[in-house]
């Protein structure tokens, strides 16, 4: 019986290795498969992929919508070999939020928040977005968990842009 229990525990350590190694291993580039393991990982669902654009449309911490991309592709139009990825939550102002109001929430944002970066782009949206760059190698775990760390600093944006 001795011997069943230990065998059984050897198998458990050897299961909790091999999942400890692919959290672990090192990423050189990023492939679709690996963003959308990464973005699960990290909480997200995914509600729909667009094949033309290669954007990911997902939704976490209770319907707060974003997409990503993958970026900096050796073949961009496989986007094969990828050094980088892109998350993208864009917000509508309030109708009663006023220009500085607005101004004031991307400031407090960027100045308290570090996963990510708030702007106003070209068209006028509000958006807050992070890159993620394998560069040099990054594990798994990493990814994931600078995604879920996005995640939370998306959260906080709602309460600077409309005082939740």
């Amino acid at each position: 019986m001795r011997s069943k229990i230990l065998a059984a525990a050897a198998a458990i350590t050897c299961l909790g290795s091999a999942a400890h190694a692919q959290t672990a291993q090192t990423m050189q580039h990023f492939t679709r498969a690996d963003l959308e393991s990464a973005l699960r990982e990290a909480g997200a669902t995914i509600t729909a992929t667009d094949t033309v654009s290669q954007r990911i449309d997902f939704t976490f911490n209770g319907g707060v919508n974003a997409d990503a991309l993958l970026l900096a592709c050796e073949d961009d139009k496989l986007k094969t070999k990828c050094i980088g990825s892109s998350l993208l939550a864009t917000f509508t102002p309030d109708d009663l939020q006023t220009p500085e109001q607005i101004g004031d929430a991307i400031n407090t944002y960027n100045y308290k928040e570090n996963f990510g970066r708030a702007y106003i782009d070209p068209d006028g949206t509000i958006s807050v977005r992070m890159f993620i760059i394998s560069d040099g190698g990054i594990t798994r775990a990493n990814y994931s968990r600078q995604i879920g760390l996005w995640f939370a600093s998306v959260t906080e944006f709602f309460s600077y842009l409309y005082g939740e």
